[in-house]
């Protein structure tokens, strides 16, 4: 099969089109044949070889966690996806598997779930780690309720436009923070409150909102662009600070220091494991209408490098970036 491999950790420059031996599934795995990949902000880590803390890199290695495209083949036990069907997945790479940016690849059925009806396969690619780190962030971190207040820094990201859509469709108030030229996106995206980044304080702002703080604040973006953010949290609040492996600070440190002053403190990074129940559910939302998808542009699997020099040099002002591998 065609992939996109590195045969060692670098820039982008070490991303190189080559041909692979197409995978076998083994039990309870599934084959897809991918029409595309997404492209995230852990895909540039993984390939500098950042993610390496969590599994073995074995070369050649193709990136890549986010895919959409259709069931080619099941393995033994697989029950509940088919041959056929158009699917989206977060994939195996987590586990070390290859990954997404290539014309195969495997996922345990656990991490499937059905593409939305009324979405393309490009759309489809940008939906699973984003939309599970932000579900997972508000729900099984944060215990977000309705009637709560949340910040979400970073709103206008590929998380930050999902962790918006849900909070507000659980009920809660939202502000949002992001440049000036996204203030207008993320309003459309139903934020109660939008802070301009730059040229606002933003405790300034979220206390005039939130006088006795926000219940949660959910970080997306690093340590050093909000230092302060526990001063914004009401007693007892909590804040999930998105795992970047760039800009994470002494983590046990600030978790004690968090819980000193009666706040708790959660590094957060996107489980994957059964993650198929929390993709059909936020399928079935988009499907209803209740969360819309974030702009996608789309680059040739051949352009990967571009793409991952857009991303990591912040030219990415909103949105999600795709690989399409295929036209199916």
């Amino acid at each position: 099969m065609r992939a996109m491999i590195i045969d060692k950790v670098g820039g982008p420059e070490v991303l190189k089109m080559a041909e692979v031996p197409t995978p076998e599934p083994g039990p309870g795995e599934v084959l897809i044949r991918v029409a595309c990949a997404g492209v995230n902000p852990a895909d540039w880590k993984d390939r500098e070889g950042r993610v390496a803390v969590f599994f073995t890199m074995n070369f050649p290695y193709i990136l890549g966690f986010d895919a959409s495209g259709i069931v080619a083949k099941v393995g033994p036990g697989v029950t509940q996806v088919r041959v056929g069907e158009r699917v989206i997945t977060c994939s195996n790479h987590g586990q070390g598997r290859w990954g997404a940016y290539a014309e195969y690849v495997i996922a345990s059925e656990d991490r499937i779930g059905p593409l939305p009806k009324n979405l393309d396969f490009a759309q489809g690619a940008a939906i699973p780690v984003p939309a599970l780190a932000a579900w997972q962030a508000l729900f099984d971190k944060g215990g977000l309720k309705a009637g709560q207040k949340v910040l979400i820094h970073g709103a206008s990201g590929g998380v930050g436009n999902f962790a918006v859509q849900f909070a507000k469709w659980a009920g809660a108030g939202v502000a949002g923070t992001c440049f000036a030229e996204n203030i207008d996106y993320v309003k459309g995206l139903g934020a109660d409150r939008v802070i301009d980044s730059r040229s606002e304080d933003i405790g300034k702002a979220v206390r005039a909102w939130a006088p006795q703080g926000v219940d949660l604040m959910f970080d997306v973006v690093g340590l050093r662009t909000l230092p302060n953010a526990l001063d914004l949290l009401r007693p007892g609040g909590i804040l999930v600070s998105i795992l970047t492996l760039v800009d994470d600070g002494d983590i046990e440190a600030d978790m004690a220091a968090a819980a000193a002053r009666g706040f708790t403190k959660v590094l957060h990074y996107m489980n994957d494991v059964g993650a198929r129940a929390q993709l059909k559910q936020i399928g079935e939302l988009i499907e209803k209408g209740g969360v819309r998808m974030p702009p996608v542009q789309v680059f040739p699997l051949e352009e990967a490098a571009r793409a991952h020099q857009m991303l990591q040099s912040g030219q990415l002002l909103r949105g999600k970036l795709v690989l399409r591998v295929a036209d199916l």
